[in-house]
């Protein structure tokens, strides 16, 4: 392999034009495939899936679980109620700019939409009636009740409410269409609030709620970020405009997604500024040449397009919290340039540094990108994606440094070698040191104990990072409406939308009597209100059983009695006397959609012919089991704590990753007697990994440091590193072995820079706010410094007990 590569080398030399025109080329098409991938910040997309949960998946991608921004509009000391729903008609107003980011707003009810919701369901009477309300109305029928009903409504004609309720009343003197629209409340409506002026008030008049529909997904926060950006300048706007009168506050998921987007954003872009201005200066000092950053970047960035394109190859969209790993990912492409630059530097001639530095650089590159490819095996498509992403970075990366790296830099042939800080550090013997030895013998003891300790974290939401107003509001908001409280979700779905909705119906009755029974705090449902054909029936029926002919004549004959008494005419309630003997039909699901008062979309999602219909039950947190066992005999009916889900998840997750590991080091120990052709070799190489890993789970339990999501996935690299670092120091080891020439030192110095960019890349975002990153640091740290040390310290004494004297025993046994 060597010699091709120098032959590549040989020839581009004599070729200037042609090696400067291919770069140019590469490059820009490189550059214009990759401009075209499409970045998704949701973390949940990370979390495994497997064909045990395929089906919840499936749900999950079809239900809407109503991820609205609550717009909180709280009363401030001088305000009135008046200025509460001034407040909410302006932001109503001012919102409608933001209509290409909003899909619907709600929370006002209008006059009309009052009188289009009481017609529906007159008109459809019996669909909204429940067993309990044919009792109300076998009361409401009797002689005394209706000359009471009678007397009351002929007081609301006459008063000045009258002209507005004329029109109900004679329709509806028995107010059945009243008793039906209280369903409505099993759509949301806290009991703790009230209609006020047409919006949804809290009973103390300190707060008006409306909520936002955005028209985007969660996850797409390109669009929503926008969103946030307008409501923000609004709440600016108003807040000024009714100062000490009310203020408004924000809170959803779409914010909190938007806030995590931007922070990641904003930590990677000081983070990376500060990383790369740090070794700018390591670099120059080091290399005593100002183009150093740039021959050493370019390799990386290299790498980084390729698997760029390779990636949009296979999938459009990638997580952008991926991007916080590419400062780690720098690390370990940037190993290969560090090794060829530090070996040129040292005087090594062409032909000798293709011999020297290509084996062990390729081994390096192919054994990472195979330990990264084992991310191939856990069920989550962002790991896997992540997983081809590095390998192909590292084996690219390694490549072009091998082709690029001598073709730009003249620091070969230099006669006079400055020795820096670093060539002294690398050229100290640790492996003779006592005090470096005990420690390391120390550390091993102590993680004995606590490597046990470490917990892993599954609650993705404490990685999330939420702005102090955010807190402010979520907490202003759980405070008004009890929402701390444990939610569940129970979905009946399923490909056949009226199967659907009979499983529904039976989710709706169960919660009923389980809310009867205490067992839960409330539900909102659209199960009172839209139901199954075959329900529909069955309360068409009930209404007919209900009004017989008898019933009727006799509510007719008391109706003209008592209205007479007040002057009401004997037709005065005609149309409520047709309504009696009308023929009703069930309704279907597009004649529900027409009723602007219910926002079916809400409850009922669809998507490729499949259906969900989603119930939110708030529960006391003990009843969990309780409602989860009532459900767990039905297939087609799902319970779903969001919390509880990404835990069980997750734990798969880590479950996976156990296996990973002992993946990683199998394809490790195999890919490295591939090389070696020597068990001894591959033993001294193996050894300083696993204790480096042991060694950083012990000082992460030591700390108390979790293990997540995210620094599970750095751990990855971390090995990856581990790797390369104790290839390079077994190859200079050999070649001072066998060669008798001083290797050691250039390799060591190589893995001293890669560690000190490493560490740059990674150290600095514990300067970061978003927990996930920050997370990521810590454990970064430790596994790299573990590293360093143990193959600086151990690995040479491996050498020397298992390769050198078992060499000389042989010499010594065949002079006998």
């Amino acid at each position: 392999m060597h010699k091709g590569l120098y032959q590549i080398y040989s020839y581009l030399k004599k070729r200037p034009f042609v090696f400067g025109l291919s770069l140019l080329l590469v490059f820009g098409s490189l550059i214009a495939v990759a401009t075209q991938i499409r970045f998704e910040e949701d973390i949940s997309r990370l979390i495994p899936t497997t064909s045990q949960n395929k089906a919840l998946q499936k749900v999950l991608q079809t239900a809407n679980f109503s991820d609205k921004i609550i717009v909180n509009i709280r009363r401030e000391p001088e305000g009135t109620l008046e200025d509460l729903t001034n407040f909410a008609e302006t932001f109503i107003d001012s919102i409608s700019e933001a209509n290409d980011y909003i899909q619907e707003i709600q929370g006002k009810v209008e006059e009309e939409i009052i009188f289009e919701t009481l017609d529906f369901v007159y008109e459809n009477a019996p669909l909204f009636l429940s067993d309990h309300d044919y009792s109300v109305l076998a009361d409401k029928i009797s002689k005394d009740s209706i000359d009471a009903l009678t007397e009351a409504n002929y007081k609301t004609l006459v008063s000045p409410s009258g002209i507005v309720a004329k029109k109900t009343i004679v329709k509806d003197p028995l107010g059945i269409s009243l008793m039906g629209v209280q369903k409505l409340k099993l759509l949301g409506l806290q009991d703790g609030f009230i209609l006020k002026e047409g919006f949804l008030v809290s009973k103390d008049e300190n707060n008006l709620l409306l909520f936002l529909t955005p028209k985007y997904d969660t996850g797409e926060t390109d669009k929503n970020e926008q969103l946030a950006a307008y409501l923000d300048e609004l709440k600016g706007e108003l807040n000024s405009e009714f100062f000490n009168r009310a203020t408004v506050e924000y809170f959803g998921g779409a914010i909190i997604a938007v806030e995590n987007a931007k922070q990641i954003k904003n930590d990677i872009l000081l983070t990376v500024g500060i990383a790369l201005s740090l070794l700018l200066l390591v670099f120059i000092y080091f290399y005593k040449k100002l183009i150093i950053p740039v021959i050493l970047l370019i390799p990386t960035i290299f790498g980084g397009l390729v698997a760029l394109v390779i990636l949009w190859s296979i999938r459009p969209e990638i997580s952008a919290i991926s991007l916080g790993i590419g400062s780690v990912l720098l690390g370990v492409t940037l190993d290969y340039s560090l090794h060829i630059l530090t070996h040129i530097r040292n005087h090594k001639a062409m032909d000798r540094l293709f011999i020297d530095v290509t084996k062990p650089i390729l081994m390096s590159s192919l054994t990472t990108a195979m330990a990264f490819l084992c991310l191939l095996f856990i069920d989550s498509q962002a790991l896997q994606d992540l997983g081809i992403f590095a390998a192909v970075s590292v084996l690219s990366a390694s490549v072009f440094a091998l082709i690029f790296i001598p073709q730009v830099y003249k620091g070969a042939g230099n006669t006079t070698q400055r020795h820096t800080f670093l060539d002294l550090f690398a050229a100290y013997p640790f492996h003779k040191n006592k005090i470096f030895i005990t420690a390391i013998v120390l550390l091993i003891i102590i993680s004995a104990f606590t490597y046990n300790s470490v917990i892993f974290n599954k609650d993705l939401s404490q990685l999330n990072y939420e702005s102090p107003s955010t807190k402010k509001a979520q907490y202003n908001l759980e405070k008004l409406t009890g929402g701390a409280s444990k939610s569940l979700y129970v979905i009946a779905f399923g490909d056949d939308l009226e199967s659907v909705l009979e499983n529904n119906d039976t989710v709706f009755e169960t919660l009923q009597q389980r809310k009867v029974q205490g067992e839960i705090t409330g539900f909102n449902s659209i199960g009172g209100l839209v139901n199954s054909r075959k329900t529909q029936l069955q309360k068409i029926n009930n209404w007919d059983t209900f009004w017989t002919v008898e019933t009727i004549n006799n509510t007719q004959n008391q109706l003209i009695e008592s209205g007479a008494q007040f002057g009401f005419k004997s037709n005065t309630f005609q149309e409520f006397y047709a309504l009696l003997q009308k023929d009703f039909v069930p309704l279907n699901l597009e004649d529900y959609k027409q009723w602007n008062g219910l926002a079916i979309d809400d409850f009922i999602a669809s998507k490729d012919n499949f259906y969900t219909v989603t119930t939110l039950v708030k529960i006391p947190e003990t009843s969990a089991p309780l409602v989860k066992d009532a459900f767990k005999d039905n297939p087609d009916v799902l319970v779903i704590d969001r919390q509880e889900m990404n835990e069980t998840l997750l734990g798969n997750l880590k479950n996976d990753f156990n296996k990973l590991i002992m993946y990683c080091l199998g394809i490790v120990v195999l890919l490295l007697f591939l090389f070696y052709r020597n068990i001894r070799l591959t033993v001294i190489t193996v050894l300083p990994i696993i204790i480096t890993w042991f060694i950083t789970i012990g000082l992460m339990g030591l700390f108390n440091i979790e293990f997540n999501i995210f620094n599970v996935i750095i751990s990855t690299f971390i090995f990856g590193l581990g790797v390369d670092y104790s290839i390079f120091t077994t190859n200079g080891l050999l070649q001072e072995e066998e060669l008798d020439m001083k290797a050691l030192i250039t390799h060591k110095t190589a893995i001293l820079l890669s560690v000190i960019t490493t560490m740059m890349g990674i150290g600095v975002l514990v300067f970061a706010k978003h927990p996930a990153l920050y997370s990521i640091s810590l454990v970064s740290m430790i596994g790299i410094f573990s590293t360093l040390i143990i193959t600086f310290t151990l690995q040479p004494l491996f050498f020397k007990f298992i390769y050198s004297n078992s060499k000389k025993g042989k010499h010594t046994n065949g002079s006998h």
